[in-house]
């Protein structure tokens, strides 16, 4: 049993896997003050089965792009099943090809999402991840990490309008009609959402001008199924990409020499 964790900004992701097979998942909040004790106790009762004994991982794989938490991790890993985490990095996957400036620089989710889409598509490919943050993943025909682009994400933006808007509602963000909003709610619904489909089409459109047009779009992250909804580009949504990354990366680090 596998427990891989990927730890983002706004949300925490686990996985709990079988071999190769992703027998179960949850989504929690990532909150940063949190003790290892906290994380521990929740972490095990989502453990339990459907006759509500626990399932005990025999090995833990960590992506994470919130550094305060990685010790907490380690110390709720060591507490609650006594094992040691493996962290993932752009250094430390054999393999990997990264032509980043910086390598270093690029985060562990981003990481293994290269090796989930290498596992089972063709290069060249992009990846959108549509989290916290929106990222946009370019990989070569070589199978080369070659870079890519950071926006603010769909919940940033919206929660900065509602922040700097004092007349504006919060409104569920859900497809609107119509492009041309009859309502305040339908108009943001309409602005968020066809607009950032418009941002993502135009920078695809940009990444396929100066590195080729890619074989596939892969779209992941809490948002991909509802972006797949409104934009026009090609996107095929794989929300547990990141999840199989974090298992094939297990794999190829205990494979090391």
């Amino acid at each position: 049993m596998l427990l891989a964790i990927d730890i983002g900004n706004t949300h925490t992701v686990l996985g709990l896997f079988s071999g190769t097979e992703l027998i179960r998942d949850w989504r929690i909040h990532t909150v940063r003050e949190c003790t290892a004790d906290e994380y521990g106790v929740v972490i095990r009762d989502l453990l339990r089965d459907g006759s509500g004994r626990r399932q005990k991982p025999t090995a833990v794989i960590i992506a994470s792009v919130v550094p305060p938490l990685d010790s907490v991790m380690r110390e709720m890993c060591r507490t609650y099943f006594g094992l040691r985490p493996i962290f993932v990095t752009p250094e430390n996957l054999p393999g990997l090809r990264v032509r980043y400036r910086e390598p270093s620089d690029v985060g562990a989710d981003r990481v293994v999402n290269v090796v989930a889409a290498l596992a089972v598509h063709t290069p060249p490919l992009v990846i959108v991840d549509f989290g916290t943050a929106t990222t946009f993943d370019v990989i070569n025909a070589d199978g080369e990490y070659v870079g890519g682009a950071i926006v603010p994400g769909i919940g940033i933006s919206l929660k900065a309008l509602f922040s700097h808007a004092a007349r504006l509602p919060s409104v569920d963000l859900v497809r609107p009609p119509h492009a041309v909003g009859q309502t305040t709610e339908e108009s943001i619904q309409s602005g968020v959402l066809y607009g950032y489909a418009s941002l993502v089409e135009g920078m695809l459109k940009r990444i396929s001008r100066e590195a080729g047009d890619p074989s596939t779009i892969l779209a992941t992250g809490g948002f991909a199924p509802l972006m797949a909804e409104v934009t026009e580009a090609p996107l095929v949504v794989d929300t547990h990409l990141t999840l199989r990354g974090l298992c094939l990366a297990h794999r190829l680090l205990q494979s090391r020499p």
